[in-house]
């Protein structure tokens, strides 16, 4: 307790004391001097014993505050102590990399891409450790989340050679393009996943929560085919949430639960920094693709983190050119001028904007392009709503630098609706489902 509020304290209970013994006679007649005296003193005392207690309790009030804020600190140390030696772990198995390279500038290579995106894993640490997200609260093993048991090394050695095995790379689509150009025949191998279904919001929480603490977050990615050719493009990258069992959640199960839970920043964080990863990947293999990453509005509106990704794409910049930022329509024109000027920067160091979940034609496309948006996708059922407004639209976009992609075909009839409107790109299961990538 403050000194000035002992004084006050001290004064009322003093004044209230000395004005029983000088003036209590007068007020009260049977009180004699003696008694007015006697009572001054008790309540003096009285006085003394409140103020005691008022200031033990609010020093048992202070040191509680002062335990818990400790306690708070004390977590978050060892959170972030975790994040560290996950870093650190990154940075060894570069240089063990680069010690095996056998030139010199690959060996840097190698050093520089893993210091970046070291660097960059810096900027979620503070987001993915912020104890008020409960990424680090106890939780209930759910029936989906089974306890983690540690691994002999030769075991998860003969883990780790059976999953290169079996997991295809999405590399392997440019292989296989290869090959049969050279008329050889490739078969792909398929990796089974096991998708969870019927979840309840509290176990779909757990979920979110314990693959964000334990880094279960894995890329899915599917093509985007240049049309007719249906050559690959572009890929499109998605999210899957990955139990300790090795099955996964969707997209669909968990955005509006993790956007409620104010999870899904760091979901994107993370897919943002798988997607840095395979472009590395890219870089080093010579292909030319570009990916399209789903940002969501609390993502652009996470001023801090998006202030820092810009100055990674600055210091990395041979990756802008295959990096598409990508976001719903609604969520873009309600962005504010701050927001709409992050865009603009990144978008002014080579990265590409594109628009998704389109609902109607009537758009400015003028404007659009020149906000720097080089690409929409839309759903075919947009076009077999008015044919007039339609060839208008079509017309209007073959004169400004916006690619069109027509979204979830996955029948040849549909492809051949598509055709028709002469579109340059498309995506859908007709052409490749999403497949995990292994950066």
């Amino acid at each position: 307790m403050p000194l000035l509020h002992h004084l006050f304290f001290i004064t009322i209970y003093c004044g209230l004391a000395l004005i029983a013994v000088l003036f209590g006679p007068s007020y009260i007649p049977d009180l004699q001097t003696g008694g007015a005296m006697l009572l001054g003193l008790w309540i003096f005392l009285a006085g003394v014993v409140l103020h005691e207690i008022i200031t033990r309790r609010t020093n048992d009030e202070d040191t509680t505050a002062k335990l818990e804020t400790i306690h708070h600190n004390q977590a978050v140390l060892r959170d972030r102590i975790s994040w560290t030696r996950r870093e650190i772990k990154g940075m060894a198995e570069a240089f063990e990399a680069a010690g095996q390279s056998s030139k010199l500038s690959e060996e840097q290579n190698i050093i520089n891409d893993a210091l970046s995106e070291v660097n960059l894993l810096k900027t979620l640490m503070p987001r993915l450790t912020d104890p008020f997200l409960g990424l680090f609260d106890d939780e209930e093993i759910s029936r989906f989340e089974g306890p983690e048991k540690p691994e002999k090394p030769e075991k998860r050695e003969a883990s780790r050679q059976k999953h290169h095995v079996v997991r295809s790379d999405f590399l392997d689509d440019f292989r296989n393009e290869r090959s049969m150009r050279a008329g050889q025949k490739t078969e792909a191998t398929k990796e089974q996943v096991s998708v969870l279904s019927d979840l309840s919001e509290t176990e779909v929480l757990s979920i979110v929560r314990r693959s964000l603490r334990d880094d279960r977050i894995d890329m899915f990615l599917q093509p985007v085919v240049a049309l007719p050719q249906r050559k690959r493009k572009f890929y499109e990258c998605f999210s899957r949430l990955r139990t300790s069992n090795g099955q996964v959640i969707e997209p669909g199960q968990y955005v509006a639960i993790a956007t409620r839970a104010g999870l899904i920043t760091a979901i994107d964080n993370m897919l943002l920094f798988r997607c840095v990863q395979i472009i590395r990947k890219i870089i080093r293999s010579g292909e030319d693709v570009s990916f399209f990453v789903n940002l969501s509005s609390h993502t652009l509106k996470d001023q801090d983190f998006f202030d820092d990704f810009v100055d990674f794409v600055r210091g990395n910049i041979e990756i802008a050119p295959h990096l598409i930022i990508e976001v719903a329509q609604d969520e873009f024109l309600n962005l504010k001028a701050s927001e709409l000027l992050s865009l603009e920067r990144l978008m002014g160091h080579g990265c590409r904007l594109s628009l998704d979940r389109m609902r109607t034609l009537d758009m400015d496309l003028k404007a659009l392009a020149a906000g720097r948006v080089r690409f929409l996708k839309l759903e075919g059922w947009l076009f077999s709503e008015d044919s007039g407004k339609t060839k208008k639209f079509l017309n209007d976009l073959r004169s400004l630098p916006i690619e069109l992609v027509v979204e979830k075909i996955e029948t040849e009839d549909a492809l051949v609706q598509v055709l028709d409107q002469d579109v340059a790109y498309g995506q859908g299961y007709l052409f490749g489902e999403p497949r995990p990538a292994k950066p």
